[in-house]
């Protein structure tokens, strides 16, 4: 039996997205903490990835990694943090993807998206954190730093 929704009760993606990680802040406090599985320090907390070709060739070369990193045994997220505008949950179904294990965050005009990629690593309510930011010299350190307090993964994907 499905229920007509009101325009009340319609959530937008940033409520839905505020909602997720309320409920993750509150499951984390009371999750033993070996639940988490560590990152391991010999294979790395970051890793960047750079892909040359048209934006279509970039993505056919990428659904493999994400369907790779979707079918992890993780109770936590794959998290999309500004990906490109085709990376839709209509192109994760038909790139084989499992849309209900993936949240993609798109930021708000003027935010940071590396401090909002920094904090999303933190919380560790993803296994991954995929991230599409700028060759920057400083930002790698702070994804690995954030990535190990979170005790999850940054990968930031260069398309060209």
């Amino acid at each position: 039996m499905q229920y007509a929704r009101t325009e009340q009760q319609t959530l937008t993606q940033a409520d839905l997205f505020h909602n997720a990680l309320m409920a993750s802040r509150l499951k984390h406090e009371r999750l033993d903490t070996t639940l988490r599985q560590p990152v391991e320090d010999t294979e790395g907390s970051y890793s960047e990835m750079s892909l040359q070709g048209s934006a279509r060739q970039c993505l056919q070369w990428l659904a493999p990694v994400l369907r790779d990193l979707s079918t992890r045994s993780s109770r936590r997220w794959l998290t999309l943090i500004d990906p490109p505008a085709a990376v839709s949950q209509q192109w994760l179904r038909g790139a084989n993807l499992d849309p209900q294990r993936i949240m993609i965050v798109r930021s708000k005009t003027g935010m940071d998206t590396l401090t909002l990629c920094c904090d999303l690593l933190k919380m560790g309510g993803s296994h991954t954190v995929v991230s599409w930011l700028d060759k920057d010299s400083c930002s790698a350190p702070r994804l690995e730093r954030a990535a190990r307090i979170g005790r999850c993964h940054s990968l930031n994907v260069h398309l060209g």
